[in-house]
């Protein structure tokens, strides 16, 4: 695959799992004022963890009972100039990692689009959880117009890159994706 990320085909296990991911992270409660992005990781592990598949391939940083997943973590980061970078939490060693950010002005949405390309270095799938506390909800809006240049950019991430997207809250539960 072409800018060196990690060769994955859209199929197998990890596809499989990165897409039941993305699932049922669409009904994910995003509804939730005032949250910091340590909490939020919290919410979106406990609602991961109720898939049997995804709970024994989840590697977090908050389970005591870890410990072998635990030294998988330290080794699951994206090396790219120099820098190593670790993703909240992956599915897999190399397979899908996941980044929450929790979007309040222009600097976080950098911060995410940036992080979702250098995780896709050294994972098979890259899942970005936009958790939108603008006041007026203006990513979600802007990302649920197909002529926009947002639902664009998402699609075309999803589509050619396995950069997945979800975008939060679109109502109680419910949030919009792209995969």
């Amino acid at each position: 695959m072409s800018f060196g990320f990690l060769p994955a085909k859209k199929a197998g296990k990890h596809y499989e799992l990165a897409e039941l991911a993305v699932h049922k992270l669409k009904s994910a409660n995003f509804q939730l004022k005032g949250h910091t992005e340590k909490e939020y990781e919290h919410i979106i592990i406990s609602h991961l963890q109720s898939s049997t598949k995804i709970r024994h391939n989840l590697i977090t940083q908050i389970r005591e009972d870890e410990v072998e997943a635990n030294e998988s973590y330290k080794n699951s980061n994206a090396a790219i100039f120099g820098i190593k970078h670790k993703p909240e939490f992956t599915i897999g060693i190399d397979g899908t990692a996941i980044e929450i950010k929790v979007m309040t002005n222009e600097q976080t949405m950098r911060d995410i689009l940036g992080q979702g390309i250098v995780y896709r270095m050294s994972f098979r799938f890259v899942i970005l959880l936009f958790v939108d506390n603008t006041p007026d909800r203006s990513i979600v809006r802007l990302c649920r117009d197909k002529k926009s240049q947002e639902y664009s950019l998402l699609k075309g991430l999803s589509g050619s890159y396995n950069i997945m997207s979800v975008i939060g809250p679109l109502g109680q539960s419910k949030s919009l994706v792209f995969k």
